[in-house]
């Protein structure tokens, strides 16, 4: 499971538009922990190539977010199964 500094993903949303927000800091931060806690048991299940590239994506912006990695399993996984001709 990758290693997100938290604190400071959620520092910046909250200081997001100039000033800063004591309730979006720590509405960042249970959203961050729920993420966290729904991803860790499957982590290793995941295939590696998805971990990786989901990974690649929830460090957009240096800090890292669980709540980005795991938005980006749902949709991979959603398009893994999902069927992949075009419908007329």
């Amino acid at each position: 499971m990758p290693r997100y500094d938290v604190k400071a993903h959620c520092a910046e949303i909250a200081s997001f538009g100039g000033s800063y927000s004591e309730s979006l800091n720590q509405s960042c931060f249970e959203m961050e922990q729920v993420a966290y806690d729904g991803l860790k048991p499957g982590w290793d299940a995941l295939p590696s190539a998805m971990r990786t590239h989901c990974d690649e994506i929830a460090r957009f912006g240096e800090s890292g977010s669980y709540s980005l990695l795991e938005a980006c399993i749902q949709q991979e996984a959603k398009a893994a199964s999902s069927p992949k001709s075009f419908k007329y």
